[in-house]
């Protein structure tokens, strides 16, 4: 049954009709008096204005709903008279309603023109002057309301605004990376919307390797951008511990796993420049080829496609970890972009295509100006088109001087512990040696036993050469003969690999020993293996003056330490390293 209202007061349903403040203006004393009372009568409020410089003056002093005006009076007339009150309403809606004899299509033009919103005609007719009247203050209200959700939206834009721009701050900081600045890279990042679905992360690991990584997630926007957070803690704070990228993925994906919606993923692709070894390793899981640039060539000399799923999508069982390793040499360039880049459109629809790209790489002006061939192609290209993706586009380039000096860590100043003495050994047997790189839970613990961290770049490289030496030579019983160039090489970390998933016998130990020593101490360092060893004493001269793709990790490990002496049959290495408070450098 339909409700029924047995109250006195009006269904809810039913707006109550507001009374409004009109202002009328007439020359005619008779004309204003007649419909003061008219208005009156219907519930309205009346002020009243003799000429057009009376209302304008009446206007703003009042601040009426609603005007009805002649045309003809002296001192102003009615156009002037409503342009003025238009002007001074702003955006406030004041319905003007021109009350008038006149009939011909010029003079009621005119009305219109000077911002009439409708006409009376004399003489007055009190139901159409009700009719009139009401249907207004509908649409005055009407207006307010509007007007009211406006400012409302404009007011929630403007904070959703302020928002937007605090997280892209936020997402900005955590993202951002001085690697990133280095002067043998370079990159361009256009992102669609203000958040960049793109990702561009670049660090250096205390042993001076080189992390970088390009990531695509799906969408754009907040939604895509939310995952770069998680994604870039985990980066930098792995890459800092020494971790490499075999173990980066891995760490991401699962962490992507558990807290993505379904739906969106991160096509990535992370790459690891040795400057050491001239190692450059690529994992690439759903990014588009990584296209290393050989300057001997004077073209493309190999490809890294996407041979792994893409980070978030599968299970951290299903994710294959393998690396695509190959050398790089002095002037070569490698070339990382997101679809953006071969998908970009022109006016016409056209998109700028691989072949585009590929030939600013095999048909290059000069060779150390690729990034700035290819960029300027594509600006020129999709000149005048509307950007339909992120585009991200970066280049490494191999210096002249491949093996030049490591970068050093960029750590922020830490309280530093007082120096004390301390002993500590773990041993390392075939299991844990095949599966997982030891060295980064093993220095960071010795970061935070001591509080070296200024000193962890030296710490790091000379325990990485000496493991490298332990794992490869002793245990394994590689010969680093085979990289004498730059397929030996490759055949080399072939064998590494097999030898190493084939492992069920051998062991490293190292034993830590420090002693205080006033404002600094000095760190003992022993690296054993199960090896045959080799002899040490006719080796020392021939590592001098190397430069060649191997030998160079003991005069490398010399230069950072105070002392390093090899015992047994050289299958154990003993390294002092000696450090001072708030010196980066050995004493």
């Amino acid at each position: 049954m339909p409700e029924i209202n047995r109250s006195n007061q009006p269904h809810p349903s039913v707006q109550a009709e507001v009374p409004l403040k009109v202002l009328v203006v007439d020359d005619a004393e008779a004309n204003r008096m007649v419909l003061q009372a008219i208005l009156e009568k219907q519930g309205h409020r009346v002020v009243a204005a003799g000429d057009g410089a009376q209302a304008v003056a009446a206007f703003q002093r009042e601040q009426p709903d609603m005007v009805l005006m002649d045309i003809m009076m002296p001192v102003m007339d009615g156009y002037e008279a409503t342009r003025r009150i238009k002007k001074l309403a702003g955006d406030d809606f004041v319905p003007v309603i021109f009350v008038t004899a006149l009939r011909d299509d010029q003079s009621l033009a005119k009305c219109v023109e000077y911002g009439g919103n409708d006409f009376l005609s004399k003489p007055y007719n009190h139901v159409i002057i009700k009719a009139k009247v009401d249907a207004f203050r509908h649409l005055r209200q009407l207006y307010q309301t509007v007007r009211a959700q406006r400012d409302t939206l404009a007011e929630h834009d403007r904070l959703r605004q302020r928002e937007y721009e605090v997280a892209e701050g936020v997402v900005a900081k955590l993202t951002h990376s001085s690697a990133l600045h280095a002067p043998n890279i370079r990159y361009l990042l256009s992102p669609q919307a203000m958040f960049n679905g793109d990702l561009a992360l670049a660090a250096y690991r205390p042993s001076g390797a080189l992390n970088l990584m390009l990531g695509d997630f799906t969408g754009h926007g907040l939604s895509a951008a939310v995952g770069t957070i998680p994604v870039s803690d985990i980066f930098y704070g792995m890459t800092a511990k020494g971790f490499s990228i075999a173990e980066i993925a891995p760490e991401i994906n699962y962490k992507l796993g558990l807290i993505l919606p379904k739906g969106l993923f991160l096509a990535a692709c992370l790459v690891e420049v040795d400057y050491a070894t001239r190692r450059l390793s690529v994992w690439n899981g759903g990014i588009p080829e990584v296209l290393l640039y050989g300057k001997a060539q004077g073209g493309i000399r190999h490809r890294f496609a996407s041979r792994h799923f893409p980070l978030g999508l599968v299970d951290s069982d299903t994710l294959e970890p393998t690396l695509e390793t190959v050398t790089a040499d002095p002037g070569d360039r490698v070339v990382l972009y997101t679809d953006g880049v071969v998908e970009a459109r022109n006016p016409q629809g056209e998109m700028f295509g691989q072949q585009r790209l590929e030939q600013c790489l095999n048909e290059p002006a000069q060779a150390d100006a690729i990034f700035e061939e290819i960029t300027g192609q594509l600006s020129a290209f999709v000149e005048g088109g509307q950007q339909s993706d992120d585009v991200t586009l970066i280049e490494i380039a191999c210096q002249g001087d491949f093996a030049r000096d490591i970068p050093a860590e960029s750590v922020k100043p830490r309280h530093a512990r007082p120096a004390t003495s301390w002993k500590m050994g773990v041993e390392f047997g075939p299991e844990t040696l095949s599966r997982i790189d030891p060295l980064p839970i093993l220095v960071q613990s010795l970061m935070e036993v001591q509080g070296l961290h200024q000193h962890k770049h030296n710490i790091y490289v000379i325990l990485a050469e000496l493991f490298s030496n332990a794992l490869d030579h002793g245990v394994l019983g590689l010969d680093s003969s085979l990289k004498c160039n730059p397929e030996g090489f490759d055949e080399y970390y072939r064998q590494r690999g097999r030898k190493l998933a084939a492992l069920t016998e051998g062991w490293i130990r190292i034993d830590l020993e420090h002693a205080a020593t006033g404002p600094g101490g000095r760190l003992i360092i022993r690296v054993e293996d199960s090896g045959r060893g080799f002899p040490y004493r006719r080796k020392a001269s021939a590592t001098e003056a190397n430069t060649a793709y191997h030998g160079r990790g003991i005069p490398l490990i010399e230069s950072l330490c105070e002392r390093l002496v090899y015992r047994g049959c050289g299958n154990c290495a003993e390294v002092t390293y000696a450090w001072n408070v708030g010196d980066g450098s050995v004493l």
